[in-house]
């Protein structure tokens, strides 16, 4: 009666479940679900980066329901791939931030990736260029610069997400950023940002030390 956006969580998983157990009924269960906790993420988080083994591990979640509930989580991201899309003209931190948090904030590796700009800082390209274990991913300068020389980017930003949930950089960060806004300057590509996400927060290391992208300048 009134409409999908008035339901809880719950009650929306429900609806995906359709029958309960002769214990639990489906909204039983789906609160269940969405109570579960596994390497820090509860609700749609770990119902979205959980395997079909894990959720079939949860009495009542068979494959069947375990399949159904991965392609729901499927489809949401794939909406919000679709809405980040649309952000194309880089502005400042945050649009970087809102254009990839949906994908990186809860990733449980780290990644490491390129947003490949054109002169008038729209967005070209996403390139993902390492994946690593859960406290780090590693990347040469050569790596990095593959996909935007063949762009003929005029700028980049690099962005990388922490999967303990907090975007503080490191030492080994900003030298990172350091030795990257050399070395493509080299290539007369300027490195407008490095952005790291955590949970629900980003840091800026332009906005901690613009010094740091400032040198490129001076190399020149």
């Amino acid at each position: 009666m009134l409409g999908a956006a008035k339901l809880t969580d719950s009650e929306l998983l429900a609806i995906i479940i359709k029958t309960g157990t002769k214990d639990n009924n489906c909204l039983e269960l789906a609160k269940s679900l969405l109570s579960q906790n596994y390497t820090g993420l509860s609700g749609f988080s770990y119902l979205s980066n959980a395997s079909i083994e894990e959720l079939k591990k949860i009495k009542g979640i068979g494959r069947v329901k375990a399949i159904q509930i991965k392609a729901v989580m499927e489809i949401s991201k794939r909406i919000n791939k679709c809405s980040q899309e649309a952000i194309r003209k880089i502005t400042s931190p945050i649009d970087i931030y809102n254009l990839l948090k949906n994908e990186l904030e809860d990733e449980q590796v780290e990644l490491i990736k390129v947003v490949i700009l054109n002169k008038k800082n729209i967005v070209k390209s996403m390139i993902t260029i390492s994946k690593g274990a859960q406290d780090k991913a590693v990347v040469g300068v050569k790596e990095l610069l593959v996909e935007p020389l063949k762009q003929m980017a005029s700028s980049i930003i690099i962005v990388h997400n922490h999967p303990s949930g907090d975007p503080t950089p490191s030492k080994q960060d900003i030298n990172f950023t350091k030795v990257m806004c050399e070395r493509c300057s080299m290539f007369d590509i300027e490195v407008l940002d490095h952005i790291i996400i955590g949970k629900n927060k980003y840091v800026s290391i332009k906005e901690l030390d613009n010094s740091i992208f400032q040198e490129r300048r001076r190399i020149l």
